[in-house]
């Protein structure tokens, strides 16, 4: 990013869970943004891990465990400490992890993944695995998770096992109040980093409408798939990260805003 941009003066409204807000609000206001956080989404384990414990136990049959997110791979580690090491469980399976954050949770943990993207979206890491033609697959995921993946491994002829690793929920304390509280203090841009920070906000702002609520507010998504849902459910779309992290997020607000 060149130093002689930055966001001064530059409101913004954050939607990501509250654990994961203070990566992307620490960039922002490094780059002179004010930011509001209104976490959107919420994660918790599945209300039955019989079906994860039961795939942790049988990795081996497994020819590659899929992660495509930072909160799978740390929902299954918290399952898989009660048989062993993480490193020691993946060990004889080939491990994917859809980007370099859910890559570092992983090498954090122990486990080096043996294929990263380059481009971070679900559909995209199929390319780069091969002949996947009998190749038992596991995707730990969230309960909402997307079919395009699985589709496509099917597609390619492997054998694909979805479980719940852990459930995106709405947070309790999410409300229309508090959100027009926080646009009534003035905000410049919203940005959101999955389809479900869109839908939950959608739904909280369902008696005015997003769109109505958003119209003089700046969009920012994390990617197309993002953007897809924003525009779905009413929103028109400013800018979309081509890079799908957080860096490639402030890095497109930095050249756009």
């Amino acid at each position: 990013m060149q130093e002689a941009k930055s966001l001064v003066g530059v409101r913004v409204l954050i939607t990501r869970s509250k654990g994961e807000n203070e990566t992307l609000a620490n960039k922002l206001e490094g780059l002179g943004a004010v930011t509001a956080e209104l976490p959107t989404i919420a994660f918790v384990p599945p209300e039955n891990t019989e079906p994860l414990d039961r795939s942790i136990k049988m990795l081996s049959k497994y020819d590659w465990v899929i992660f495509t997110s930072r909160n799978g791979v740390r929902f299954f580690s918290k399952r898989i400490a009660a048989f062993g090491e993480l490193s020691d469980k993946l060990r004889d399976v080939k491990v994917a992890a859809i980007g370099p954050a859910t890559a570092t949770a992983l090498n954090d943990l122990g486990r080096k993944p043996d294929y990263v993207p380059d481009e971070f979206l679900s559909e995209k890491i199929v390319h780069g695995l091969g002949n996947m033609k009998g190749k038992r697959v596991l995707l730990p995921r969230t309960d909402i998770a997307s079919r395009s993946l699985p589709e496509e491994l099917r597609k390619r002829g492997a054998s694909v096992e979805e479980v719940v690793a852990y459930r995106t929920v709405v947070p309790k304390d999410l409300s229309l109040d508090r959100l027009l509280i926080i646009l009534k203090q003035g905000v410049n841009l919203v940005t959101f980093t999955s389809p479900s920070t869109v839908r939950n906000l959608a739904h909280v702002a369902n008696q005015v409408g997003l769109g109505a609520l958003l119209k003089d507010v700046k969009v920012a998504c994390i990617g197309p798939v993002t953007a897809a849902e924003a525009q779905a459910l009413g929103l028109h779309v400013d800018i979309v990260a081509s890079n799908h992290t957080i860096d490639g997020l402030v890095e497109r607000i930095v050249n756009e805003i």
